[in-house]
């Protein structure tokens, strides 16, 4: 139904009305031995040249049928030329000569055809109804056309029914070009000229168009999809325990992957030993370039700055509470989802894995002081789950405790110190040692 409706639109684009000679081109004069008209009601236009011999042309039908024919030569290439033409019934083996087309004693008058804007000398008709009775079988007519020397350019035009669909319309703009500059002996550009050629440039430069914009469209569809979807995160319980798997997300060398290393949680902290070891595991183990970064006190545009050439942003633990208001005072959560829609990788570390879920609620259950008085707890939502971080045995019961609802207690994702969450896009995947736990 879309193609019927597409060509319907073009013909309307066109602007013009098929005229009764617009017949369906039918280049054979390239062709040897005799040729086969199928649908002769059809109107269709054989574009043929003798080559001293006469040229048969065969019909076969089991039903009656109204046959018309009409001789034509192209004046521009073949101004003397006259044929003639027979036709035949052929029954059971025999012969018999139905209707002659005496093109030598008929008046050949100039004919324009305002299809393709081309000059004919329009030459003897035929018409009859064929195959006519109560029992028709399959019946087998012979067109035989041929001229005193039984050699030129002519045309055969069969049929006056005019149909087109999709087929026969690429058909007719992809020939007759090539009719115009082998047969015709003009110039191709004279078919530009006409109202088909016309129309269906036109035709074709709005299709062109169409799809340039369709492309258009799709690769910005595309691209959001891809701002939007495009986020890799790591979320550990541990830091640098992950090594392996930070490896693995990497598509360049060590030695070109630039940190940007948040350690703004850990300033409340006493001991800072963890700290220094995931430093020194990224810098002399691994090989990346580091640079630490304080977001405390800074503004949007700093942090920004800061941050926006870095590979992979790392975010150390500390006290939660501490780090999610300095994050809030320079709009972290901002920045670094326009930051993941570039392509950054965010690792997070203990605390730094907590602020990533949707509320920092667990960050209080085992001693993170809330040092700071914060009343709103809810997180940077860069995924759509909360996480405990550090998961012993013993937390089974404090979670159960805090979360009576098994369906909700669903919603919380789990980590020992030996386990992270991968997140790549949609997809969410628990990564690392052990199974994924349920309480």
């Amino acid at each position: 139904m879309r193609a019927k409706y597409f060509w319907l639109f073009f013909i309307l684009f066109s602007g013009f009305s098929f005229v009764a000679s617009a017949h369906q081109p039918r280049i054979i004069y390239y062709q040897k031995g005799d040729v086969e008209i199928v649908n002769p009601q059809i109107s269709q236009a054989f574009y043929d040249e003798l080559n001293g011999k006469p040229r048969n042309y065969f019909i076969s039908s089991d039903k009656s049928f109204d046959l018309y024919i009409n001789l034509l030569v192209p004046e521009a290439s073949n101004r003397e030329g006259r044929y003639s033409a027979k036709v035949f019934s052929l029954n059971e083996g025999k012969e018999q000569q139905i209707a002659e087309l005496n093109g030598d004693t008929f008046e050949w008058k100039e004919f324009y055809e305002e299809f393709g804007r081309d000059y004919y000398l329009k030459g003897p008709e035929f018409e009859k109804q064929l195959g006519t009775g109560k029992y028709i079988a399959t019946l087998k007519y012979k067109i035989e056309v041929y001229s005193a020397d039984n050699k030129g350019k002519y045309v055969l035009a069969v049929g006056k029914t005019e149909t087109y669909d999709a087929k026969s319309l690429l058909n007719i703009y992809w020939q007759l070009p090539w009719l115009k500059i082998t047969f015709f002996k003009t110039s191709v550009l004279q078919f530009f000229l006409t109202p088909f050629g016309i129309a269906g440039a036109g035709a074709i430069g709005a299709i062109l168009i169409f799809l340039a914009l369709i492309y258009y469209i799709a690769g910005g569809i595309k691209e959001f999809i891809k701002h939007n979807q495009a986020k890799t995160l790591l979320l550990t319980s541990n830091g640098m325990q992950m090594k392996d798997e930070i490896v693995k997300l990497l598509q360049k060398p060590a030695y070109d992957i630039t940190v940007a290393f948040i350690s703004t949680a850990a300033k409340p902290q006493e001991s800072i030993d963890y700290l220094k070891r995931d430093w020194s595991i990224m810098q002399d183990e691994m090989g990346f370039n580091l640079e630490e970064v304080d977001i405390e006190g800074k503004k949007e545009s700093e942090v920004m700055e800061l941050l926006k050439l870095k590979d992979i942003i790392f975010v150390e633990g500390g006290n939660t509470f501490y780090l999610l208001k300095a994050m809030r005072a320079c709009r972290f959560e901002r920045i670094i989802k326009k930051l993941l829609k570039d392509g950054k990788v965010y690792i997070g570390a203990s605390a730094g894995s907590i602020v990533a879920g949707k509320t920092i609620q667990t960050a209080g259950w085992y001693g993170d002081e809330n040092m700071v008085g914060l009343k709103n707890l809810k997180g940077l939502n860069l995924v759509g789950f909360d996480i405990f971080v550090h998961y012993q045995p013993e937390h089974a019961e404090l979670i159960t405790q805090k979360i009576k609802s098994k369906r909700k207690r669903k919603k919380l994702k789990i980590l020992t110190d030996e386990q992270a969450i991968l997140v790549q896009g949609r997809e969410v995947a628990l990564i690392g040692k052990g199974e994924q736990i349920t309480i």
